[in-house]
């Protein structure tokens, strides 16, 4: 049900202001394979940690899920509903 960018509807996405800023990871199927990922790449398990990781929706562009410290100019664009332009 994983797919590294392509098939999967919900991508997850880290920050790290030591590192770099956001970081695009894998995509997934379903929104709660994609919120395990993101907890765990906050809490550091299996690798490095992140100051905070998001669930990002690719065809609703929105942001579903929110963990950690993600300051708000590193999150990607949301169109508001209904309307072309982004926030």
């Amino acid at each position: 049900m994983v797919s590294i960018r392509g098939g999967g509807r919900f991508q997850v996405i880290t920050y790290s202001g030591d590192d770099g800023g956001p970081d695009d990871k894998r995509d997934y199927v379903s929104v709660k394979e994609a919120a395990r990922a993101a907890r765990d790449y906050v809490r550091g398990k299996g690798g490095p940690t992140y100051d905070g990781a998001l669930v990002y929706d690719r065809k609703q562009k929105s942001i579903v899920r929110l963990y950690g410290s993600f300051p708000e100019y590193a999150r990607p664009c949301q169109f508001y509903r209904g309307d072309e332009r982004t926030p």
